[in-house]
């Protein structure tokens, strides 16, 4: 077992009491999973190592001792891909969480609430699809790296009250801290999340709304028919997809997302209650549509390729049964966000700041630490050619290959939600087949999983 040792002393953290004005290379406005992965990015990057960059959190350092074998789930986790798990070993943190819990994710199945249509993701050779990793592990694992990164300051308890972007290079951007320092610097990141000031500051236009959901978060103690917790499941419901989240043989991650007047209902409810709702949306037939599924098996027995519909499997896999729930249930607003631009002159934006979107695939944070990695790259080409990181020469660079790369899956989910919140039987019907004729499609429906799970 990894022993963690506190040892943000040498990263040069700062109390901030100090008022007197300062100048960093790169300022990254903004801690947390993808923050603190640009501040270990850029800290481990060889061209950036005559850089000096400074790390603004307003929180507070969380320790990998509170993730021991035996302590108390988080009820905030992520889904990360292969691709993702590629950044945390060139950041030399991946053996930090897995010496801790990280779940390996072999299947995920996603089925509809209103017919028999699933999906099936499972890649070939007992690869996984995912990993489920609490949050905060991942904050705690990218903390203790940061001793490492010599050109890298930190500074927690960091309240950033005014930020300020040129129109142009011939002055730098600054913030100004709740204790009275201000900051300059020739590239600021914005990492502050979907509220961030950073983005405002940019003014870069951005496109928002709510999705009336709120997700509902919590830990579970399930059994499972083969003594195994290693699939991911996802239903679609009138209101909203249910998953479970594998975390050990025993215990699953939940996220609910239903409207906010249901999940306020759903917190509340007494913990034996709050499980038979939960099987309930996980197993009930109630909302099944007979003509559509009478459809479908029909479809079935002429299609070559069929295979059998959900529950039947050969395996029997079915999801597991919620038998208990921590006492660790919460909940927050969903919607969708995406700026214009994510640069400025002497602005990147990052994350959250950057982009928010409905959390039924997972993908969220991914496309965070994807921006990380697009940055990073570009920046280095930016010093090793001795040109000027605020420049929006490169910075143009960063914008368009992140774009390119988070509006597609933006787009598909927020369509994908939008597509399984009614029960409007024609609609339900297409969905069922197009769902069901994919899944029959064993050759393309390998291709995806195995593009997006890709190692880049």
């Amino acid at each position: 077992m990894y022993r963690f040792q506190l040892k943000l002393a040498s990263v040069r953290v700062i109390s901030s009491s100090r008022n007197a004005s300062s100048y960093y290379d790169a300022v990254i406005v903004g801690g947390g999973m993808v923050g603190n992965a640009m501040a270990c990015s850029l800290g481990l990057n060889a061209s950036f190592a005559s850089k000096s960059v400074l790390l603004l959190d307003s929180g507070k350092p969380p320790s990998l001792s509170s993730f021991e074998t035996g302590a108390p789930y988080k009820n905030r986790v992520v889904a990360i891909t292969p691709t993702s798990q590629d950044v945390f070993k060139k950041l030399d943190i991946w053996d930090r969480m897995n010496a801790h819990r990280v779940r390996k994710v072999n299947r995920l199945y996603v089925f509809d609430s209103c017919s028999t249509s699933e999906i099936e993701f499972e890649r070939e050779k007992q690869e996984e699809v995912a990993f489920i990793i609490e949050n905060e592990l991942i904050v705690a694992a990218l903390y203790d790296k940061l001793p490492d990164c010599r050109n890298v300051e930190v500074r927690t308890q960091a309240k950033v009250e005014e930020v300020s972007i040129p129109n142009a290079l011939e002055q730098m951007a600054y913030v100004k801290l709740a204790n009275g320092d201000v900051i300059e610097t020739s590239l600021l990141i914005g990492a502050d999340g979907a509220n961030s000031k950073v983005r405002r500051a940019a003014n870069v236009g951005y496109t928002t709304f709510d999705y009336n959901q709120h997700g509902l978060v919590g830990t579970v103690d399930i059994e499972t028919t083969d003594g195994k917790n290693e699939t991911g499941w996802q239903r679609f419901a009138k209101l909203g997809p249910v998953a479970l989240l594998p975390l050990s043989d025993s215990v699953s991650a939940l996220t609910w997302s239903t409207s906010p007047e249901e999940a306020k209902r759903l917190k509340n409810l007494p913990a034996d209650q709050f499980v038979d709702e939960l099987n309930n949306a996980l197993f009930s037939q109630e909302e099944q549509q007979a003509l559509v599924n009478q459809a479908l098996f029909a479809f079935n027995r002429l299609n070559p390729f069929r295979w059998e519909t959900f529950g039947r499997k050969p395996d029997g896999t079915t999801p597991p049964h919620v038998i208990s729930v921590r006492d660790n249930r919460g909940t927050f607003p969903l919607g969708f966000g995406s700026a214009h631009k994510y640069i400025a002159p002497r602005c990147a934006l990052i994350g959250d700041a950057a982009h928010k979107m409905h959390p039924l695939a997972g993908q969220g944070v991914n496309l965070g630490w994807s921006d990380v990695q697009i940055l990073d790259q570009i920046l280095g080409d930016a010093v090793r050619e001795g040109a000027d990181i605020g420049s929006l020469t490169y910075l143009k660079e960063f914008d368009s290959a992140a774009q390119k790369h988070n509006l597609p899956v933006m787009v598909s989910v927020d369509l994908l939600n939008r597509l399984y919140r009614t029960d409007a039987p024609a609609i339900v019907a297409a969905r069922a087949f197009g769902l069901n004729a994919f899944n029959s499609l064993g050759p393309v429906k390998n291709f995806l999983i195995n593009y997006l799970s890709a190692h880049r």
